[in-house]
C-alpha cells in the first residue's frame, strides 16, 4: 500500500512538473513584429498658379492647339477639370482654354496655425506625442509644420479601429474602400492626400520606424501637404496601431 501511495505522488509530482515546464516553454505570446505601410495620390484641382513668366492658354489640350491668350507669372486660375494631363481652365472673362500642367502648379493654401494649442486637447496623449514627432522632423528640414485636423483626426481614428475590429493591415479598407474613398466619403477635400500606417507597440517606435522608411518619409516631409490627422488605437496584434492621414488643401 505504501508503495502504491508512492507512485502515486512521483506521478502527480512529474506531472505538474511537465505542466510547469510547458508554461515556462511557451510564454504569453508576444505581438507581432512591427509593420508599416504608405500611400499617396493627388486628388481634385480646384485652381492653379502660373510658374512661368507667361502661360499660353489654347483652344485645345495640346501644343497644336492656338493661343487663344496669355497670363502672367503668378495668376491664379479657376480649374473646371482636365483633359489628358491639361487642365480646363476659366478665365476672367468667363471664357474656357486649357493650359499645359508644365506651365502651372496646383494651389496648396498654406496651413493656418492658429488655435492649434486648442484643437492639441482634441487628441489622445499618444496622438498628440506622434503629433509631435511629425512637426519635429519638419522642423528639422525647414518645413512649415502640419495643422492638425479633427476631422481628419476623427477619420484616422476610425480607420485605425476598423484595422483591429476586422484583423487586417492594408491601406483597403473592407469597411471603407482605399484611404481616399474614404475621405472623400467623410467630407474631406483635398489637392494631395497620403496615409502611413504602422502596427508598434510604442509611439516612438512607430514613428522612428516610419521615418526609417522611404515612402512614409516623403509623406511626413511632402510640402505639398498641409494638414495631418491622426488616429492611435490599443489592442491590435501589434499592440498598437497607428494611422496617419495628410492632405495638402
Amino acid at each position: 500500500m505504501k508503495k502504491i501511495m508512492q507512485a502515486k505522488f512521483i506521478l502527480a509530482f512529474v506531472v505538474l512538473l511537465l505542466i510547469f515546464s510547458g508554461c515556462v516553454r511557451n510564454p504569453q505570446e508576444k505581438p507581432l513584429n512591427p509593420q508599416a505601410s504608405s500611400i499617396f495620390q493627388r486628388g481634385d484641382v480646384e485652381k492653379v498658379k502660373v510658374l512661368k513668366d507667361t502661360a499660353y492658354i489654347r483652344n485645345g489640350n495640346s501644343t497644336d492647339f492656338p493661343v487663344v491668350t496669355t497670363v502672367k507669372k503668378d495668376a491664379k486660375l479657376d480649374v473646371a477639370g482636365q483633359v489628358g494631363k491639361w487642365y480646363i481652365v476659366i478665365l476672367d472673362n468667363g471664357k474656357v482654354g486649357a493650359v499645359d500642367p508644365k506651365e502651372v502648379e496646383p494651389v496648396v493654401e498654406k496651413a493656418d496655425l492658429s488655435g492649434q494649442t486648442a484643437n492639441l486637447k482634441g487628441l489622445t496623449p499618444n496622438e498628440e506625442e506622434m503629433l509631435r514627432l511629425v512637426n519635429a522632423e519638419r522642423s528639422k528640414k525647414g518645413l512649415t509644420p502640419l495643422k492638425l485636423d479633427l476631422k481628419l483626426t476623427e477619420v484616422a481614428r476610425y480607420k485605425s479601429q476598423d484595422m483591429i475590429d476586422n484583423n487586417y493591415f492594408s491601406h483597403n479598407s473592407p469597411t471603407y474602400g482605399s484611404p481616399f474613398d474614404m475621405m472623400k466619403n467623410f467630407g474631406i477635400k483635398y489637392i494631395y492626400a497620403g496615409e502611413n500606417l504602422a502596427g508598434n507597440s510604442t509611439v516612438k517606435g512607430a514613428h522612428d520606424s516610419l521615418m526609417s522608411s522611404e515612402g512614409h518619409r516623403k509623406n511626413i516631409l511632402n510640402t505639398k501637404f498641409t494638414h495631418i490627422g491622426i488616429g492611435v488605437k490599443e489592442g491590435s496584434r501589434y499592440g498598437k496601431i497607428f494611422t496617419q492621414m495628410f492632405v495638402g488643401r
